[in-house]
């Protein structure tokens, strides 16, 4: 299974973040969050994005939890940029959820701001 993310440039974009334990699915404990960061090169310092999700963002289904991008912040170059999701414990400690993985801000015609 692939977690390359495509999302459009200047789009917003919603997606599910599953975690599997066994057979089940893996449900936060409230001290528990995932951080999902988005970097240019996965060497940098600086993110573009990051975003703590807790037990407020559970799935509906309770699979998983939603990760929201805005528009705003998918008004990127076009082009190939690096993110990784984290289990970071109540004591700080992270666990690799989602390895370094490609996340491509693809092309669009219709944008927010009517310049390309």
């Amino acid at each position: 299974m692939s977690n390359i993310i495509y999302a459009p440039q200047n789009r917003a974009f919603v997606t599910e973040i599953r975690i599997r334990n066994g057979e089940a699915f893996y449900r936060l404990a409230l001290t528990e969050k995932l951080v999902f960061g988005l970097k240019k090169s996965p060497c940098n310092t600086d993110y573009i994005i990051t975003k703590q999700l807790d037990a407020e963002n559970t799935a509906q289904d309770g699979k998983g939890y939603v990760l929201k991008l805005s528009t705003q912040e998918t008004n990127l170059p076009q082009g190939r940029y690096y993110y990784d999701v984290a289990l970071k414990r109540a004591d700080g400690e992270l666990e690799p959820i989602i390895d370094c993985t490609d996340f491509i801000i693809t092309n669009s015609v219709v944008r927010s701001d009517a310049s390309c």
